[in-house]
């Protein structure tokens, strides 16, 4: 079914996906189920022993003011989870309990940045980088992701945009929107980069643990103890994807001890401390069995496996994700067809097929041509959307 709208609003299609189904309601209409391929939230529930600790919590323990970078317990679970996983060698005291990785990142741009200066940020990026970079009268300079070579970074046009200004390089591997996982020679190359021309290096690896093909490798372990110490390297990482807790607003930033300083006043202004339930929720998610982090991680392999397939069968496969959840699709038209700007089409599909999805055009202007899904989403909404998708752009 057809709905046609009175006003189609680009920048909330969650909201414009809600007045749709309240007009077909006043009409007596009854909308299609409607397929949800736009949320980066996991499709399963937070795993049974995090859920049981936290409610241990709070039938056995007094809920009251918290250290502002987080318990000590938690901070030396980090520590080990950071070596264990991650490569590198920290202490407790390198370690900061925040709210979720998105207030890891906007409390490392704060403890860093001033007005005026310049960060370099991926196109295609995680939307909010811009967001919070501009809350803090921060220039966002966006470096191109390639399409036609796993949307990976390319080097020499990054020197091109090294200004005077610049002070912070971000990277995002597995990355958000793309699903690229950076190989290691990359990755040492960008941590060259960053150190010859003296640059912050933020690594948001909230998606560390969820990789297909390849390894993640994190530029902190390319670092020595003493250029750790140097308070340059940030690495930011959230329970958010992993465990399936996007709600719990669990994360943690690693970095030098005097960098540290800086964060843990910034942490006390902004929310004081982070809950004792959801730290001893993530404490119990650390050192509780960790099937439960390679079961989710196949299902989505499995996923990113039918999606590729599909598009493949629709002639419209351009890469393969190989971590995080998430695929862009190219809507780009065929032979002697007008093109249709992302966020357009994302309205068009919704209104025509009752698919909600996430437009390119939201993270940058190199994915405008393209549609991003969550793999998060069910086998069988994945089939039908990207069938509606691909059937869609072919028109």
């Amino acid at each position: 079914m057809t709905v046609t709208p009175q006003q189609a609003p680009k920048t909330n299609l969650i909201a414009y996906a809600q007045q749709l189904r309240a007009e077909a309601e006043a009409r007596g209409e009854q909308l299609p189920p409607l397929l949800p391929l736009h949320m980066g939230e996991p499709s399963f529930r937070t795993p049974d022993h995090i859920r049981r600790a936290a409610i241990a919590t709070i039938e056995q323990e007094p809920i009251s003011y918290g250290p502002p970078p987080g318990w000590p317990w938690l901070r030396t679970l980090l520590a080990e989870k950071v070596t264990r996983v991650n490569g590198y060698t920290v202490r407790p005291e390198n370690v900061v309990v925040t709210a979720g990785g998105t207030n890891a990142l906007l409390a490392s741009f704060q403890a860093t940045l001033k007005p005026g200066d310049e960060v370099l940020i991926s196109d295609p990026c995680f939307p909010l980088y811009y967001l919070q970079l501009g809350t803090l009268g921060v220039k966002a300079v966006p470096y191109t992701l390639d399409p036609g070579n796993d949307w990976l970074p390319d080097l020499e046009q990054m020197e091109k945009l090294i200004t005077p200004r610049t002070r912070m390089l971000v990277i995002n591997t597995p990355g958000n929107p793309t699903g690229a996982v950076f190989p290691p020679q990359l990755v040492h190359d960008l941590l060259d980069f960053a150190r010859r021309h003296k640059l912050y290096l933020l690594s948001d690896e909230c998606y560390d643990q969820l990789v297909f093909e390849g390894e993640h490798v994190s530029p902190g372990s390319l670092l020595t103890a003493g250029e750790l110490e140097s308070n340059t390297f940030i690495g930011v990482y959230s329970f958010s994807k992993t465990y399936a807790m996007t709600g719990w607003r669990v994360g943690y930033i690693v970095t030098g001890t005097g960098l540290i300083r800086r964060l843990e006043d910034i942490l006390l202004a902004t929310h004081t401390n982070i809950t004792l339930v959801a730290q001893r929720a993530a404490a119990a998610a650390l050192t509780g069995p960790q099937d439960c982090v390679e079961e989710m991680r196949a299902a989505y392999q499995h996923r990113r496996d039918l999606a590729v397939q599909l598009l493949q069968e629709y002639g419209r496969y351009v890469y393969t994700p190989h971590g995080a959840f998430y695929a862009l699709i190219d809507i780009s038209p065929r032979e002697g067809r007008a093109a249709l700007d992302s966020a357009d089409f994302a309205i068009k599909l919704l209104e025509e097929k009752q698919v909600l999805t996430s437009p390119g055009s939201s993270y940058g202007q190199v994915a405008r041509q393209y549609i991003r899904i969550s793999l998060a989403a069910s086998e069988a909404d994945i089939e039908k959307g990207i069938r509606a998708i691909c059937e869609l752009a072919d028109r």
